[in-house]
């Protein structure tokens, strides 16, 4: 009898391991395709099992908690295991990673999730049971635990389309800095028009179709229109008040540019003590209007 010191990485035995390598593996792509493109990535591991989740990851101001799966490529899997216990998560996902076996690489994921900000689809499928029967011969269902069958899953082939599932394409991103900054804000008086109290706490769906002057105003000084563009010394302002309105148009633009372009147009405005001519409520209303369907997206 010759004794083998082959170690098979795919046996059942060794799955903790393979668990643990293709996460290293999984965090490592994310982290670099995201540093390629200028963006960074905090990532937070779960205490222990029952946290519904395996990494959290927060990117610009997402945060989604995955609970990560991996398979052979070749893999005749039809469903994996889901803790009920994400559903709880505002963000919660799964990743289901499709392995070459030779080679250990990615060729493929598999999503199941939802927007950034919104929670996990419903878990419907059927209840996990234990693998060990009782002194009766019943396998008792597992409550925490529902299996989710591939058919539910979004097929992504590559990490940068998985990357923008996770924390959005730019002008969802773009919205969701915009919803944190305004909550940041002082709030507004009782006497604020209600749906403008509404739109400070994110409800952009209160946008009417028009406004007034004066509303379009307000509306405007809602935010922090230098903040929003990165000016935080006095010549960077300074700059910012001159006559930059064909470079800060609302074409091709996202929602916080579009309001920031807005808000130091009307300072610059106001810094000449000068009244809006049509040529200006015409700009502002064009501005708005790209604004609200932007955000209503």
């Amino acid at each position: 009898m010759t004794l083998s010191l082959t170690f098979d990485p795919w046996a059942p035995h060794a799955s903790v391991l393979r668990e643990k390598v293709f996460e290293h593996l999984f965090l490592g792509d994310l982290t670099r395709t995201l540093l390629k493109s200028g963006r960074r990535c905090e990532v937070l591991r779960a205490e222990f099992d029952g946290s519904g989740f395996d990494v959290a990851l927060e990117a610009e101001g997402v945060l989604r908690h995955v609970q990560l799966k991996a398979m052979r490529a070749d893999g005749k899997r039809a469903h994996v295991d889901i803790h009920m216990a994400l559903a709880a998560k505002p963000s919660g996902c799964v990743v289901w990673m499709l392995v070459d076996p030779a080679t250990f690489e990615t060729t493929a994921y598999r999503w199941f999730g939802d927007q950034p900000a919104r929670p996990l689809p419903a878990l419907d499928g059927k209840a996990v049971r234990h693998t060990k029967a009782d002194s009766q011969g019943v396998k008792a269902e597992r409550a925490d635990l529902r299996q989710l069958g591939r058919g539910r899953f979004e097929t992504i082939a590559d990490m940068e389309g998985l990357i923008e599932r996770l924390f959005g394409d730019e002008r969802t991103r773009d919205v969701l800095a915009l919803r944190a900054h305004l909550a940041s804000r002082q709030p507004l008086p009782e006497s604020a028009s209600p749906w403008m109290r509404l739109v400070q706490h994110g409800v952009f769906d209160a946008l009417p179709e028009r406004v007034s002057e004066l509303e379009l105003i307000d509306l405007t000084h809602l935010a922090d229109g230098y903040a929003m563009a990165g000016f935080t010394t006095p010549a960077q302002i300074q700059d910012a008040l001159c006559d930059l309105r064909e470079d800060l148009g609302p074409v091709d633009r996202l929602p916080s540019t579009i309001w920031a372009a807005m808000f130091i147009e009307h300072r610059r405005l106001r810094f000449q003590d000068r009244e809006l001519t049509a040529d200006d409520k015409h700009w502002f209303e064009s501005s708005y209007q790209e604004l609200r369907r932007l955000l209503l997206g």
